[in-house]
């Protein structure tokens, strides 16, 4: 099994999601993740998503995107398994 970083997810190939290009700029990316260039930035910080420079151009491979939206997916569903969805 091919896991990324450890955490139990599978690779996803990023055509599976959708994405037909091997990179994207920032504003592309911020575009396909439905997120703020702050949000962005801060994944990048946190070490959550890779970015690759080329010269003064910031890319974001699409396997990272994958990987990243997998990653998230299941921090989702973990933190959702941990809710208690008894009666109200």
């Amino acid at each position: 099994m091919d896991n990324d970083k450890g955490t139990g997810v599978d690779a996803i190939d990023p055509s599976a999601l959708g994405l037909t290009k091997v990179a994207y700029a920032v504003n592309e990316t911020l575009e396909l993740l439905s997120i703020g260039r702050t949000a962005l930035y801060a994944a990048v910080k946190r070490g959550d998503l890779k970015r690759v420079k080329f010269g003064k151009k910031t890319l974001f491979y699409a396997a990272d995107l994958a990987a990243f939206l997998a990653r998230l997916r299941h921090l989702s569903e973990s933190d959702e398994s941990q809710v208690d969805h008894g009666p109200r």
